[in-house]
């Protein structure tokens, strides 16, 4: 989905009684960076919570150096390790452990030029004034559309309860949803593993 596709929603649901809207039309093109603060914590969330993006580096080892580090800002937590087409077990003999969420640490030393391919889970960019003048494309299934408007409209609602004559339940009712629908996406198991062939939402590096 696109970033209007976003703000579109939102104008015509979450947002459309609060001054950030135009006649629940879309939303007030000076008042999108703010509620752009709440997609990108939304997005962060939801991240956090699913397997939404899976990320892939193959590095080549150094004789004895067991610890490697994966330099990637996007990072939430390594998913899976493969040493030399073998995949290792955590915290298992012939396998590795983790030292920082993102370094691993081989049981065993490796030899020169041998390969580790480590898989992890990485959360979206963080999107800016540039991405909405863009349009650009959001890394998240439609599914979760839903859920990411709940999330904004309760993070907004907070910060504008005095547009609501300081009624936060109508933010907490938002929070609520917002559990019920994760709860929903959760029975029905849908992330990445569920898309295997959405290549949008996976990428592959080398170190």
């Amino acid at each position: 989905m696109r970033l209007s596709d976003v703000f579109n929603t939102l104008a015509t649901s979450e947002l459309s009684n609060l001054f950030l809207a135009e006649g629940t039309v879309e939303i007030k093109p000076n008042k999108k960076e703010v509620v752009l603060r709440s997609i990108n914590l939304a997005l962060t969330d939801l991240y956090n919570r699913f397997f939404l993006k899976r990320k892939e580096v193959k590095i080549t080892t150094s004789q004895g150096v067991q610890a490697y580090t994966i330099n990637d800002p996007l990072l939430i937590e390594i998913h899976k390790v493969i040493f030399n087409g073998r995949e290792l077990c955590i915290n298992k003999p012939n396998g590795y452990h983790l030292l920082a969420v993102n370094t691993l640490v081989l049981k065993d030393k490796p030899d020169d030029n041998q390969t580790i391919e480590a898989i992890y889970k990485a959360k979206h960019k963080i999107l800016t004034q540039d991405d909405i003048d863009n349009d650009v494309e959001i890394e998240l299934p439609y599914i979760y559309l839903n859920a990411l408007c709940l999330f904004i409209g309760s993070r907004v609602y907070t910060s504008m309860v005095n547009q609501l004559d300081g009624d936060l339940n109508e933010s907490n009712r938002y929070a609520q949803k917002y559990m019920q629908e994760i709860a929903m996406l959760n029975d029905q198991g849908v992330d990445v593993d569920g898309f295997e062939e959405m290549w949008l939402f996976n990428d592959k590096g080398f170190i």
